[in-house]
């Protein structure tokens, strides 16, 4: 089945399909640890998108746009697309603090992870109303309210044992919730990370 087009202005947004190397996972480490908020490690990401692909549904190509508008009311912190025989295959990604316990002690999930998820329901309800918008004057092809969604939030260590149940419960089938830990490994590990990846985020 021949892949659907790239459009021509998506050529910049195209990240470098380079292997995992123990250089920018020790600095992305690094990062982590020094962070007091997200804002580092969004910078980071920024710098190196490619840090992302490993969450991104296997295809052909990423490709990751930065804090991009969905119209004047919303701003995921990256979405990112790919392509295969399905189409266009897209991931919005909200960031957190790492130094944010994603669940109180009674093992609910805390303030910033709730607020996180309202985000993810207000975009998608967003592009429920707007979807052709957003492929058309966004130029985001193929976007839709059912594109996987991933939030980031903080350190597997905040994950104690007595709240791996709940903490395995806050991952829907299109909605995945994981730490920088995860995410950090996802890297390392490469695209098959999926196969071994911890439940505990």
């Amino acid at each position: 089945m021949k892949l659907p087009p790239i459009p021509s202005d998506w050529k910049k947004h195209l990240v470098a399909n380079l292997p995992a190397t123990s250089d920018l996972s020790t600095r992305f480490s690094r990062v982590l640890d020094d962070a007091e908020d997200e804002r580092p490690v969004q910078d980071f990401l920024s710098k190196n998108p490619e840090l992302l692909s490993p969450l991104v549904p296997l295809g052909t190509g990423v490709w990751v746009w930065d804090r991009p508008r969905l119209g004047s009311e919303f701003i995921p912190d990256f979405l990112a697309c790919t392509r295969n025989s399905s189409g266009c295959q897209w991931v919005l990604f909200e960031l957190e603090s790492p130094i944010e316990r994603p669940l109180i002690q009674t093992g609910l999930p805390g303030k910033k992870l709730r607020e996180a998820q309202g985000q993810i329901r207000d975009w998608r309800i967003w592009l429920r109303q707007n979807i052709s918008y957003a492929e058309t004057e966004l130029g985001f092809r193929g976007l839709n309210a059912e594109a996987n969604a991933v939030i980031v939030i903080g350190r597997r260590k905040y994950v104690t044992e007595s709240m791996e149940l709940q903490w395995r419960e806050l991952s829907e089938p299109n909605t995945s919730v994981m730490t920088y830990d995860r995410l950090s490994e996802a890297f390392s590990i490469g695209r098959d990370y999926r196969a071994i990846a911890d439940c505990r985020g």
